[in-house]
């Protein structure tokens, strides 16, 4: 399966835990759902609804064009907070209130970003909202995400 493209992490995406605070926002590597992608999407999961595999059929439709699987860019985002958590990252703990809101065209690159709204130092668990818009900018899908991140350990030779 072809590796998903994604954009680098944005440098602000390196924050340690403990650095983070309720309404700190990141902004994630936009979606890009290309053809190929698309295609995999459809192979893996046998996701074959003529809206998102069959143009002539798309265009008699209210979106007028081929839209993309509304869990594809969730699959994308959620893949893409490996990448910008790195090794603080542990678990994907749930995936809450997710809204689809408008449609997303296949070929389109959207940005995607996230805010914090709790964080539990003790625990390392933090729940974010997220959200990825069309190429407008308009909100697309938002919906909640609950980590568990790593606790930075003692500093070496540092004295608390």
């Amino acid at each position: 399966m072809p590796k998903s493209e994604v954009s680098p992490p944005p440098l602000q995406s390196s924050k340690s835990l403990e650095s983070l605070k309720p309404g700190d926002r990141i902004t994630l590597p936009d979606i890009s759902c290309h053809e190929a992608a698309i295609g995999t999407y459809v192979e893996l999961f046998d996701a074959r609804h003529p809206i998102h595999t069959d143009e002539a059929y798309a265009r008699k439709t209210s979106f007028g064009q081929r839209i993309v699987h509304g869990p594809f860019p969730v699959a994308a985002v959620l893949a893409s907070l490996g990448e910008v958590f790195g090794e603080t990252l542990i678990a994907l703990t749930e995936i809450g209130n997710w809204r689809f809101l408008r449609p997303i065209p296949v070929g389109a690159k959207v940005p995607a970003e996230m805010s914090f709204l709790n964080i539990d130092r003790a625990s390392g668990r933090v729940r974010i909202e997220v959200r990825i818009f069309d190429e407008a900018r308009n909100i697309a899908q938002a919906g909640e995400v609950g980590l568990l991140l790593r606790r930075a350990g003692p500093k070496v030779g540092v004295k608390e």
